[in-house]
Order: structure tokens, then sequence, then C-alpha cells
């Protein structure tokens, strides 16, 4: 039987290792495609693989997996929904994990960020730029941790934020230095020459970046000409001749942007500069040709603009597909009804369990009220033994050489008094542990965490100054358990409070409304927080090890 046992457990474990092998074969696919800027088509075997792995795989793999599913979703037009997935692939990621993958975690705020952009929330791209550049940079890509941070100042600039933008730029183009990449920084330096240009004041330090460009950049022919996507360059030159008002090297440098058959928005800052230099040389036929054309050019933009904005609207609401999951949903109502049951008897059972809990809480206090009136009863009767003692050996003292009989009663009611104190001293000895464990529960601060606990998620977080208040009661009444998990635990942050509360009685969906978080990550924090206390890879004997201390 032991032996049939055995090869059981071996088939199971087998299957463990080889599971997965499709779904594997699926995303490194699509993996693929992604790299190599193919459009993803479908998203069918995507979202299988998906839920394969939110059942069965590492954290790492259901980031991967929401990942390229919210790629799918991008090629595909639905920008709603990309984002959303993306989303849920960065809640996938432990970031408390030695072996999270940054990398991707960093391009998935990266993919939101580009999205946000194109659709012009500039401060949610701003956002998810930011935390694009951080686990970028933690997954030791320099190059692309770099790359993030100085695409801020595109968000900025949209928003008019110039001083944040160049201080983003200026930070950009020295890690560049600092590491070596300098065609990325004379990439970046453009943008900079861009804010410049427009700003007199900013006209010598425009000067030392167009020179560092000239001599640096590779970009330029043997003839120092530049690519004709390239040319917008020479109208930062233009205006730093123009600033010095020297007009005919600005022209030079303006008409040097010229390529043949260019649009209109393409000529824009070709047109825009010469109408400059010309008002200034006050040449009137050439202003009149210039500002038709200049205002052309803008047209011509404005109206390009308005197209691509409707292009991306209707991107985002791509309303055939959703048609068509509509009639797939249609198919699975008998389905959804069955699930609709199952999770209302879990309701029932979930509040006649909350019920039970809720009971056995206020005995639990009832209890703890008792031994408090018992605890402060018994601590008045020995303060008035002990009184009545010192009085006794007064009394004593007076009556030692007269009355021997007296002392030698007074002698036995000492001996029976001070057996009574003995014996209150055992009872206090016992009662600590509780009376401070109902002198902790019933604490002004614990009532107001379980208050917040019962509130919506995002509106009940403790502050700093809790926390503190929370620190202090815990010292005053378990100082053991303060001063080995609390003063010296070697804790996170996360781990620290997560400890607090679960030594408090705390359930774990209470910990996760408090600590603004998920239930998993609740559970992945014990098991590290036991694992660094007691040795223990669990969650479950987390509590119990905590009250032993």
């Amino acid at each position: 039987m032991r032996k049939l046992l055995y090869i059981v457990i071996a088939i199971i474990l087998l299957a463990a290792c080889v599971g997965g092998g499709k779904e594997r074969e699926v995303l490194d696919e699509v993996d693929s495609l992604n790299r190599a800027y193919i459009p993803i088509t479908s998203d069918s075997l995507l979202k299988e693989a998906t839920a394969y792995f939110d059942s069965h795989g590492t954290p790492n793999e259901r980031l991967r997996a929401h990942y390229l599913l919210g790629c799918a979703y991008r090629d595909m037009g639905e920008s709603p929904r990309a984002i959303e997935t993306w989303q849920d692939a960065v809640n996938c990621a432990d970031t408390a994990a030695a072996d999270c993958d940054y990398k991707t975690l960093g391009k998935a705020y990266s993919q939101m960020a580009n999205l946000f952009y194109s659709q012009l929330l500039l401060s949610e791209a701003v956002d998810a730029r930011k935390k694009a550049y951080h686990f970028t940079l933690l997954s030791k890509d320099t190059l692309v941790a770099i790359h993030e941070y100085k695409m801020m100042a595109s968000s900025y600039l949209l928003q008019n934020k110039n001083d944040s933008a160049e201080i983003i730029l200026k930070d950009a183009i020295l890690l560049y230095q600092k590491h070596g990449y300098l065609q990325e920084e004379l990439k970046a330096s453009t943008m900079l020459m861009y804010l410049y240009a427009d700003q007199p004041s900013k006209n010598t330090a425009l000067k030392d970046l167009i020179d560092r460009y000239e001599s640096k950049c590779s970009l330029f022919d043997e003839n120092h000409e530049l690519p004709p996507s390239k040319r917008q360059y020479f109208y930062y030159k233009g205006k730093y001749y123009e600033n010095i008002n020297l007009l005919d090297s600005a022209e030079m440098c303006y008409r040097k942007i010229f390529r043949p058959k260019m649009s209109y928005l393409s000529a824009n800052p070709m047109y825009k500069g010469l109408l400059s230099v010309y008002q200034k040389k006050h040449i009137g036929d050439s202003i009149a040709k210039y500002a038709t054309l200049y205002c052309m050019s803008i047209d011509s933009s404005s109206i390009l603009k308005d197209r691509e904005l409707t292009a991306q609207m209707a991107a985002n609401y791509n309303y055939n597909r959703y048609q068509k999951q509509a009639q797939e949903n249609a198919e699975k109502a008998n389905r959804r009804l069955y699930i609709a049951v199952v999770l209302l008897s879990l309701s029932i059972l979930g509040i006649i369990t909350a019920v039970f809990f809720n009971l056995r809480y206020r005995k639990k206090r009832k209890a703890l009220e008792k031994l408090q009136r018992e605890y402060e009863e018994a601590l008045c009767n020995y303060d008035r033994t002990q009184e009545r003692l010192r009085q006794l050996k007064q009394e004593l003292l007076m009556m030692e050489h007269n009355r021997d009989i007296v002392i030698e009663d007074k002698k036995k009611e000492i001996v029976k008094l001070s057996a009574q104190i003995a014996d209150y001293k055992v009872r206090f000895d016992n009662m600590p542990d509780e009376r401070c464990e109902a002198a902790m529960q019933n604490d002004n601060i614990v009532l107001s965490f379980r208050e917040k606990a019962k509130a919506k998620r995002g509106n009940c977080q403790p502050t700093s100054s809790d926390w503190s208040l929370l620190k202090a009661l815990l010292q005053e009444n378990i100082p053991h358990f303060y001063n080995q998990v609390v003063h010296n635990g070697g804790l996170t942050q996360q781990e620290l409070q997560t400890c607090i509360l679960c030594r408090l009685g705390f359930r774990t969906g209470e910990i996760a409304v408090l600590l603004d978080t998920t239930v998993q990550r609740i559970t992945n924090v014990k098991i590290s927080a036991n694992q660094n206390l007691f040795g223990k890879r669990e969650a479950s004997s987390l509590s119990a090890n905590l009250k032993e201390i």
C-alpha cells in the first residue's frame, strides 16, 4: 500500500513539472512576435495561457502572461482593456521576492505610459513612467532605465512644465555621459535644444549643446549634412543665430530643413524660422509669403492631430469586438447562474461564520472585562491587607515587653496575613498576561484600528501617528514582544505592520484593508515574516508563534 502511495505521489510531481508546456510555448511565440514589432492579431490562446498560469503559475509567470495579453489588446486597438490587463500584470508581481522579474514589470509600466501619453492623460503617463524607470533600474538595464526617465520630459513639455522638463533632460544627459552612451546623450540634447530655442536667455547653453552635437554626432555625412528625418536640428541652430542677430546665418540654417516633397507639417519649423527672419529684416513680400505658408502648415498640423485623435478614440472603443464578446457571454449564461448560486451560498455561509466569530469575540471580551474587575478587586484587597499588616507590626512593637500572649496572637495573625499576601502575589503572577491582553484589546487605538478595518479600501489607512501609538501600547504591555519583533526583528515596514496586527488578533482580510493591499500579498508577507523570525516558511502559524514570544 505504501509503495502504491509513493508511485501516485511520483506521478503527481511529474505531471506538475511537465504541466504548462503548451502554455509556455504560446507565451514564447507571442513574446517573439512582440519583440519583432509584429502585431498580435488574436487573444484566444493567450487568454487560455493566462488563465492556466493564474491557477498554476508563479508570480513571474502570471506577470508575463498578463503583460503579453495586454500587448495583444494594444495591437488590436483596445487601449482601455490593454491598460486594465497591464494593471493586472503589475498586481501579479511579488516585488518582495528575490527573483522578481523587474524587467517585465518595467515593460508593463512603460506600455501603460505610452498609451496614457497618446491619450493626453499626462499626469497618469508621468506616474507610470516613474515606475517604469524604477523597476527597469532594478533589473539593471541601465540604458532602457535612462530612456524611461528621459521620456517623462515629453509629458512635462505638453503640460507646459518647462522647468521640470529641463531638470529631467539635464539629469538624463548626465546619466548617459556617466555610462558612456554618447549617441543617446546627443539625442536627448536635441530635446533640450527644443526647450532652449525660444528662450534667448538660454542662448549660451543652446550654443554649448549645438557645438557638442556637431562635434560628436555620428549622423552627419561627409558634407556635414543630416538625414532628412533629423533636419529639425537646423531649426535650433537657426534660432541660436537669430538670437545673436546673425540673420543671414539663421536663414541659411532654416533653409537646410527643406527636402523634396516634404509635407506642410514637416515644413512648419522652416516656415516659422524664415517668417521670423524676414520680419526682422523688414522685407514685406517675403513676410507675406512665409506668413501664408506658416499658417497653412499650422492648419495642416491641426487637421492631422484631429484625425489622429479621432482614430485614437475609435481604436479605444472597438464596438464590433465587444458585440461579439456579448454573444459569447450570452452562451455562458447558464454557467454564470450556477456561479451566482454558489456565490450566494458562500455569502450565506460567510454571514453565519461572521456571526459566530462575532458572538465568540463578545464572549471573550466579557470574560476579559470580568478578569479586569477581579484584578482590580484583588488589588484593592491586597492594598488593605498590606496596610493592616503594617499597623499590626507597629502594635507588636508597642506590646513587645508586657503582652506576651497578645504578641503570640498577633504573630499568628501576621503569619496568616503573610500567607494571604503570598497567595495574592501568586494570583498576580498568573494574571498579567491576560490583564495586559485585555488592556490592549480595549485600548482606544486598537479599537480605532478595528473600526478602520471595517471601512472601504482606500479610505481607512492608519496614519504614522496611529502606528506610533500602537507601538507604544505594545512596548508598555508586552515588552518582550516589542523588543524581539518591533525593535530588533529586522523586518521590513510591511512585515512589521503585519506582525503587529496578527499579534493583536486581526484577520488577513482586515490587515489587507488596513495596509491597502491584496489578501494574497498579506499571505506572502506572513510567509516572509514567519521565515525571518521563526524559520518556518508558512503563513498559518505566524499568529501562534508571535503569541509565544
